[in-house]
């Protein structure tokens, strides 16, 4: 069995980082500006980003969090780190693209569409994946 394992795609999490940045100073801005809910609630939303992002970051690094196609299926953790697994069977295709700087996957079955945004596909696995008949 061939076994796949996605790459860490590091410019999903420098966004993520990014805007929760931006979002910290505008909360800043906005507590200057004596708007105290308003900037409560984004502080709140800056912090829980950053501390999601982070925890998320260290456990696909460490290995816990992976993303693995092969020839029966691709198997993943979801958002709330419960993993899934998708047989080939269901799997209609996998397309990937380029969104704002973001590469983007997309596994297309006969229900629903899973988005992988962490994760990224490599030169090589790409001609893999057209091997195992995921890529046309």
């Amino acid at each position: 069995m061939k076994e796949l394992r996605l790459q860490v795609n590091t410019v999903f999490y420098l966004i993520v980082m990014l805007a929760s940045l931006v979002l910290l100073s505008a909360a800043k801005l906005f507590m200057d500006m004596q708007l105290s809910h308003l900037a409560t609630l984004q502080f709140f939303i800056a912090i829980s980003a950053i501390f999601m992002a982070l925890v998320h970051l260290m456990l696909t690094l460490s290995g816990q969090k992976k993303v693995t196609i092969c020839n029966q299926g691709i198997s993943y953790l979801n958002l709330f780190a419960r993993r899934k697994f998708v047989p080939s069977e269901e799997i209609n295709k996998l397309t990937t693209r380029n969104c704002l700087g973001l590469k983007v996957i997309q596994v297309h079955t006969h229900e629903k569409t899973i988005t992988l945004l962490a994760f990224k596909i490599t030169k090589a696995q790409k001609k893999s994946l057209v091997q195992l008949g995921y890529l046309a």
